[in-house]
């Protein structure tokens, strides 16, 4: 990411706080996080899947913050799956 694109995604990111409207999401939600991520706490993770009614948790282990990346053959079969089983009608 070039250096220009990094500093305007982390204003973004310091600025963002869903903590509130969190509850009223209805859609199916997956959280997938890598257990090891040094710039995102896991227990994040744990807050968001508690805050969002009916989410489901994934962690990754090992995996750091870029785990779609890193765990590839894990993280995307993962989501595809949820995509597929989670809005069956």
């Amino acid at each position: 990411m070039p250096a220009h694109a990094r500093r305007h995604h982390l204003a973004a990111s310091n600025r963002h706080d869903a903590w509130d409207i969190l509850p009223d999401i209805s859609a199916p939600t997956l959280v997938v996080h890598g257990s090891d991520d040094q710039l995102n706490p896991t227990a994040n993770a744990h807050l968001l899947t508690e805050r969002i009614p009916n989410a489901r948790l994934h962690l990754i282990h090992g995996a750091r913050h870029a785990y779609f990346e890193e765990f590839r053959t894990q993280a995307s079969p993962l989501v595809l799956d949820f995509l597929t089983t989670a809005y069956q009608p």
